[in-house]
């Protein structure tokens, strides 16, 4: 086994501090921005900490009657990210747990020609295909509907779920489907009961990864979505900063509304992301 001399370990660790300190400090410093008071936030010399600990940005941002929540009604705007992000992870799950039990236990021709098609898909910048998404929500009638952002989403989910599920799949022996099917159960039986509970990581990952992606995702919604009342929450912080710019704790609360989900989800689900995509990169 290769000895590593301490200082290397040492070296590595210092390293990885300042890169973690340099990504994670903008976002600090923003939720820190939070806390404080307007009148600070103007002060010079800028402070790290905040002098005065304040909540009232928060409070701001849902009280009725103020300026900000009748501009952005900030209940609304979390409920339609919800809606929108929950009901397309659950159709790019629920399609993608399909097709990857397609690809990872049926051989057909060009199986693993398409299987890789599903990653190249993935090489497609989303600007690029605004202006053709847009005509086509618009031809179907579905212009400033939150249903055309499920459908839009779930497009282009579908492909890297299915891909992270497949990989999880081919790790589960065949053996236990075939000893199922002796028992007697058939392909639906053996994928409902005996494949799919055991896929469960993958299709965790799978389904967090997605959600997170539609929750902050800007570029279509700004497209699709016009009224104020079916507005995402991305879209409501861009509003947000036209109106209260010099206002940025009010701005900081926001964002931290907007992050805090994101945060709670790779918090809890970092063990189901690690072992998904490491099956990824091993089977894919």
């Amino acid at each position: 086994m290769m000895k590593t001399h301490p200082i290397v370990y040492g070296l590595f660790g210092v390293c990885a501090l300042v890169i973690a300190l340099y990504i994670t400090f903008p976002i600090l410093w923003l939720i820190l921005a939070s806390f404080k008071s307007a009148g600070e936030l103007t002060r010079l010399p800028i402070t790290i900490l905040p002098e005065h600990f304040t909540l009232s940005a928060y409070s701001d941002l849902f009280r009725a009657g103020t300026q900000s929540s009748q501009l952005l009604d900030w209940r609304k705007l979390i409920t339609n990210s919800f809606f929108i992000s929950v009901a397309s992870t659950i159709l790019v799950v629920f399609f993608g747990a399909i097709a990857g039990y397609a690809f990872a236990r049926i051989k057909f021709p060009g199986r693993d020609l398409i299987l890789g098609g599903l990653l190249i898909s993935r090489m497609f910048q989303g600007a690029a295909l605004l202006l053709p998404t847009y005509r086509l929500m618009v031809y179907l009638g579905l212009h400033d509907s939150p249903w055309a952002l499920i459908i839009i989403y779930s497009a282009f989910g579908l492909p890297f779920a299915t891909w992270i599920i497949t990989a999880g799949l081919r790790e589960i022996p065949v053996e236990l489907e075939e000893a199922a099917v002796i028992d007697g159960a058939n392909r639906l039986q053996t994928m409902m009961k005996v494949v799919l509970p055991l896929a469960v990581p993958s299709l965790v990952t799978a389904a967090l990864w997605h959600f997170v992606g539609c929750w902050a995702e800007f570029a279509f919604a700004s497209i699709i979505l016009e009224s104020p009342g079916k507005k995402t929450v991305t879209l409501g912080l861009v509003n947000f900063v036209d109106y209260f710019t010099l206002e940025f704790n009010r701005v900081g609360a926001a964002a931290a509304l907007i992050a805090l989900p994101i945060l709670v989800i790779f918090f809890f689900g970092q063990r189901y992301f690690t072992r998904g995509l490491l099956q990824g990169a091993v089977k894919g």
